[in-house]
């Protein structure tokens, strides 16, 4: 409600150009969404040629550390979407705070995966495919990761305000991809 209230001050120019913003946002989103099907549906084909999955002689990856990643990055993306709340109520300051929270999980989520991708057993189509899915998300989340480091730094130079919030925003969007994108990934590679 709040940002429909704060959208109908901008001028019609600055309305319009916020709409092709989102809907080039959710273009590139679709796009990259179709992409993470493939890598699914590739992982799904190969499981299928198998008697097993995993391979008799492969062991499964264990689901501990991924469901504490999971709760992780959940966390991160509530506080994307509570910074985006504060920039928008015009409070910087919890804005940057509840930022700083989501980049500092994300990191930690990115971690649990690089560890991940380095103990999966190598040398199978199972190893293989799950190198694949953790690597190209892990690379999907330290480039947006990237991105939100730069929203920090331009927000610490109060670069946004109530009424200029597209980057955060689009950050934030990014981000709940990754967010959604990886509970895909983690129920396909650790509970199917």
């Amino acid at each position: 409600m709040q940002q429909n209230v704060l959208e109908n001050q901008l001028s019609r120019e600055e309305q319009l150009a916020l709409k092709n913003r989102r809907l080039g946002m959710n273009i590139f989103q679709l796009s990259w969404i179709m992409v993470f099907i493939c890598l699914v549906v590739v992982n799904l084909q190969l499981r299928r040629s198998q008697e097993s999955w995993p391979p008799p002689g492969v062991e499964r990856m264990g689901v501990v550390l991924p469901t504490l990643a999971t709760i992780t990055l959940l966390i991160s993306g509530f506080a994307a979407r509570r910074a985006l709340q504060s920039l928008r109520r015009d409070a910087v300051q919890p804005f940057l705070s509840q930022w700083l929270v989501t980049i500092g999980l994300g990191v930690l989520f990115v971690a649990m995966m690089i560890y991940e991708w380095m103990i999966v057993p190598q040398g199978s189509q199972y190893g293989s495919i799950f190198r694949v899915m953790i690597g190209f998300h892990g690379i999907h989340a330290l480039v947006i990761g990237g991105y939100l480091w730069n929203v920090y730094q331009n927000g610490r130079k109060n670069m946004y305000g109530q009424f200029n919030t597209w980057a955060v925003e689009a950050g934030a969007k990014l981000w709940y991809f990754v967010v959604f994108a990886w509970i895909l990934f983690y129920v396909v590679l650790y509970w199917i």
